[in-house]
């Protein structure tokens, strides 16, 4: 049975303020604020309704594609579509896919997909969370190894981010895919990145 549309919406609401203040979430924007400095173009696969596109100002296109419920905004443009089965836009300088992955069956061709829509794919999935314990996973437990099958390569760079007080279900794998499988993601680049304001910075405004 179909829900509606407001029922729809709380869900996303919910979802997102309950999920927002992850440090997953901070380290993604982390690093898109450090790898996209100059970028123009983004792509996020899987928005899910939630708007941290909007964490990137700086990035002229901002475009959200779900199947179900993409975001949209004033600054954030939304395709409903599925990137497996659908025509839907390429050449973006960044993709962001967040726990999507592990919901998708091909998942492997979807994770290539993804590196055909832009040059630097940052995803992140769930890190060796037990199986059958989360509903609608269908790969789980995920592993470095498995990603790497995925995408028929290692990435460029990974980190596992950890939540803290919590014992199971706690950690998610982020990872860059580059176009150049050679590029070095690093230190080098932080100088470099979009700095959010600090409290120092305010406070001698």
């Amino acid at each position: 049975m179909e829900q509606p549309p407001e029922v729809e919406q709380d869900k996303w609401v919910d979802y997102w303020d309950d999920r927002f203040d992850l440090l997953y979430y901070q380290a993604v924007d982390y690093i898109v604020r450090t790898v996209g400095t100059d970028a123009r173009s983004i792509v996020d696969v899987g928005t899910g309704g939630c708007p941290y596109l909007e964490w990137f100002p700086w990035i002229e296109r901002r475009l959200s594609i779900d199947i179900d419920k993409p975001y949209s905004s004033p600054t954030v443009q939304a395709l409903n579509a599925n990137i497996l089965h659908d025509k839907v836009p390429d050449g973006f300088d960044l993709c962001t896919c967040l726990q999507v992955l592990e919901h998708v069956p091909e998942a492997g061709r979807f994770a290539r997909r993804l590196t055909e829509l832009a040059r630097t794919v940052i995803v992140s999935v769930p890190y060796k969370w037990p199986d059958g314990k989360t509903q609608g996973h269908l790969h789980d437990p995920v592993d470095m190894e498995k990603l790497t099958n995925w995408f028929g390569r290692a990435p460029n760079y990974h980190v596992i981010v950890e939540e803290p007080l919590r014992r199971i279900k706690n950690k998610r794998l982020i990872a860059i895919f580059d176009e150049d499988p050679k590029r070095i993601f690093g230190a080098t680049m932080l100088r470099e990145r979009r700095r959010k304001g600090s409290l120092m910075s305010r406070k001698s405004a």
